[in-house]
């Protein structure tokens, strides 16, 4: 049995999940295994569903200051896919806070999209290019062999997570060589765009009737320039743009608009039967979204330390957002935080901070706004 009203630890759309199979304009819902309900929560309109697959792409940054959090991630995914495929009852009434989830996949994007024709050190001219990840590219020998076993994604179908936990750690750890000047934006567009055509590595992962989530982590913001000169270390453009170090913070012109990914992953939701959920563990300070049923992200935005400003230690470097455990520190991610405050204002985006020695907390934070979408079936 499941409840249909969530407990307050649940976020707030989460609390929209009801067995009631009506529309909201009066009229039924067709009777497809898909159900919907759509109830005002706060400002919002939210949506869940019941019988619904789940597809979710993670962006993952390789960058060369991410091995603590790729082994964070890693070590705390059996948390997330835990509160997915077996939710815990909270109050001890009898009843589980959301319906079991037994239809998931899951693909993972590095943050490398290349540099074209631009000498800079630990850049090729193309990286990865949004294409799934599908061999492991981690060190330990427990995953040093590792390829996923059918195709270019993880899938799970019920049962035991234990294959899809070990796939996921094995994929997760990207290791640190990929390029410095990450470009998750247009890495993930690229994924669902370019290459989702025919013939193409990641064709065919998205479902129409799935629920989509796309996962950032990562401590740099996005760079993802509208021409690679950009990212030219000749002299004139050191003097023109300055180092490559701090350039794509200081020059958001020459970067693509925000825009063109809110458009990209909002037309995801065209015809679709499910929802987009757009989520970030990023370089925001911790105490702004310790609460993720309460963030203001005008607030977040307009922080003094969300602002691209020099670092007075370090002039020729952008001034953190965060820092933890003495280890690292995060760039101010404005460009990823934007993207997902438009979709937050429905309900369907999360932001949390990549400055925490365990990421645990992000991570069932965002399974949550995941099992917020999950609705018990009819009565």
């Amino acid at each position: 049995m499941y409840r249909s009203v969530l407990v307050p630890l649940i976020l707030p759309l989460a609390l929209a999940c009801s067995a009631d199979p009506t529309s909201m304009d009066g009229g039924s819902a067709p009777d497809d295994g898909t159900l919907q309900d759509r109830r005002p929560v706060g400002d919002a309109i939210v949506e869940c569903r019941y019988a619904l697959p789940v597809d979710i792409i993670w962006v993952v940054d390789n960058s060369n200051s991410m091995e603590e959090e790729q082994a964070s991630l890693a070590a705390n995914f059996p948390s997330l896919i835990s509160l997915l495929t077996n939710p815990p009852d909270a109050d001890d009434d009898g009843m589980e806070d959301w319906p079991a989830l037994n239809d998931l996949r899951m693909a993972m994007v590095t943050t490398d999209f290349g540099v074209g024709d631009n000498s800079v050190v630990g850049c090729t001219a193309s990286g990865d290019r949004g294409e799934f990840i599908s061999s492991s590219r981690a060190a330990d020998p427990g995953c040093s062999d590792y390829t996923i076993p059918s195709g270019s994604w993880l899938t799970y179908g019920g049962g035991s997570s234990d294959a899809l936990s070990t796939g996921f750690e094995c994929l997760a750890r990207l290791g640190t060589d990929g390029c410095g000047l990450e470009q998750q934006l247009e890495s993930v567009r690229s994924a669902i765009t370019d290459r989702m055509a025919a013939g193409e590595t990641n064709e065919g992962f998205f479902r129409p009737d799935s629920l989509i989530a796309i996962i950032f982590v990562t401590d740099e913001d996005d760079c993802s320039a509208s021409d690679d000169s950009f990212f030219s270390t000749s002299a004139s453009a050191v003097t023109e743009l300055g180092p490559l170090s701090n350039r794509c913070g200081n020059h958001p012109g020459r970067l693509h608009p925000v825009s063109r990914y809110i458009t990209a992953f909002r037309d995801l939701e065209l015809d679709r039967r499910g929802n987009v959920i757009i989520s970030a563990i990023t370089g925001v300070p911790p105490e702004l979204v310790r609460n993720p049923s309460a963030i203001d992200y005008t607030a977040l935005l307009a922080d003094e330390r969300m602002q691209i400003r020099p670092d007075p230690e370090r002039p020729t470097r952008l001034a953190p957002a965060c820092e933890y455990g003495g280890v690292g520190s995060a760039a101010p991610a404005r460009r990823i935080v934007e993207v997902v405050q438009d979709f937050a204002e429905d309900g369907h985006g999360l932001v949390q901070s990549i400055c925490q020695t365990d990421l645990r907390p992000a991570i069932e934070a965002i399974a949550r706004s995941i099992a917020g979408r999950l609705c018990p079936p009819p009565i």
